[in-house]
């Protein structure tokens, strides 16, 4: 059975790999691919210079002026100020372009999907009443990676276990839900394989001649990096850090020596960084929804050392989840002891688990689940296809470029 995806982006970027460092523009990005390779209609909503596959139509809401007038000129090397205020001039804008777009397009059967809480886009759901109240009348708006704590549809998808388990006893849930699930990130074994430009590489193998470890991420105190620092600095290693700076007090001309900053990471010099690592740190201070580094580490055969809580009780082994400066110490001597076997089965694991081929799968048997409710619900014994409402697809063969009035 094929389904309709309708994809919001976010108004403080492009869907695509330039903005790296947003980790939700990233699942927006991958979701596509992940679906619409599989058959399933994608339609997307976002910002100009979106970077969609050809089978999925994009519908562009604000223009790159627009965008940069709000946040500024696109920089790598920092973290974007968005607040999360549907009251704010961007998130009212952005969800009132969506709103006759989705109206145009939107039908009964088809799921609105949101990487955010739907009351930031209120001016566009609204118009669908029951979308995200378990009521039913039309098309569904679903949460289908949630990372965060403000969410507020009754479909739901999490991150881990950990973080759907948080967020129910934040809310003193004490009953099942079946409308929400456990799916976990996914990625794009794609991205891995690509080699680094001819300048780039000079820059990487210069930097990695000797072993080291890796820290890549968010550079600051709730990601734990200066815990990389310490156990490195205790067991004479090196250190790299890479990533962007997000308005820490991070000083990369007060490192000690045996640390060095590479600054933030495009794809390719990320998987090139974590290939060639004797392991990487991930140790947060927080309580992870999911950390797509520590997957990432894996996903290039590499162990990712990291706290002992939340998500990481899913995503990492025992021997690699530390809660001890000793602890830390064990795990980082540990992994100098690795094989080439131990690195082949790391990845294996990997790929075999948060691949976008073998996460594509939970979210057609999750959107099947949801699907059902337009039938019988938890007692509807059809098959799918006998509840699908003949519709005229015709006029949207076409994926060219729509686009919303700007300003």
């Amino acid at each position: 059975m094929k389904f309709r995806f309708h994809c919001l982006g976010l108004p403080h970027t492009a869907t695509n790999a330039d903005y790296l460092a947003c980790a939700y523009t990233q699942k927006v990005r991958k979701f596509l691919k992940m679906m619409s390779r599989r058959g399933h209609r994608c339609i997307h909503y976002g910002n100009e210079g979106s970077q969609v596959p050809d089978a999925v139509e994009h519908v562009q809401l604000f223009s790159e002026a627009e965008r940069s007038k709000f946040f500024g000129q696109h920089d790598a090397t920092k973290q974007y100020d968005i607040e999360w205020d549907p009251n704010l001039p961007y998130w009212y804008k952005y969800s009132q372009r969506a709103a006759p777009a989705l109206a145009e397009r939107c039908k009964k059967g088809d799921f609105i999907c949101l990487i955010t809480a739907p009351y930031m886009y209120r001016n566009a759901l609204d118009q669908f009443p029951g979308a995200y109240s378990g009521i039913c009348y039309g098309p569904m708006a679903v949460e289908y990676g949630i990372g965060y704590y403000g969410y507020s549809s009754r479909y739901r998808c999490y991150e881990s276990s950990s973080h759907r388990e948080f967020c129910h006893g934040m809310r003193n849930y004490r009953i099942e839900d079946n409308l929400d699930a456990v799916i976990p990130n996914y990625f794009d074994l794609d991205e891995f394989s690509i080699k680094p430009d001819a300048q780039s590489l000079r820059k990487l193998q210069a930097l990695t001649a000797d072993p080291y470890y890796l820290f890549v991420g968010r550079i600051n105190k709730d990601k734990g990096y200066e815990i990389a620092i310490e156990v490195t600095h205790e067991i004479g290693a090196k250190l790299i850090i890479a990533g962007a700076l997000s308005g820490s007090s991070f000083d990369p001309s007060s490192l000690p020596s045996h640390v060095r900053y590479y600054g933030p990471v495009n794809m390719t010099e990320r998987a090139y960084l974590m290939r060639h690592c004797i392991a990487g740190f991930a140790p947060s201070r927080y309580r992870e929804p999911f950390c797509g580094v520590s997957v990432e580490f894996q996903l290039c055969g590499r162990p990712c050392i990291t706290t002992d809580h939340a998500a990481f009780l899913e995503n990492c082994a025992t021997r690699w989840r530390c809660a001890s400066h000793h602890e830390f110490m064990s795990a980082a001597k540990d992994a100098q002891t690795l094989t080439d076997n131990d690195f082949a089965a790391i990845q294996s694991h990997a790929e075999n688990t948060w691949s976008l081929e073998a996460v594509a799968p939970l979210y057609e048997r999750y959107f099947g689940r949801l699907y059902s409710l337009w039938g019988n619900g938890w007692y509807e014994q059809r098959p799918l296809e006998q509840l699908m409402e003949p519709r005229d697809d015709r006029k949207e063969t076409s994926c060219n470029s729509g686009s919303i009035q700007t300003e």
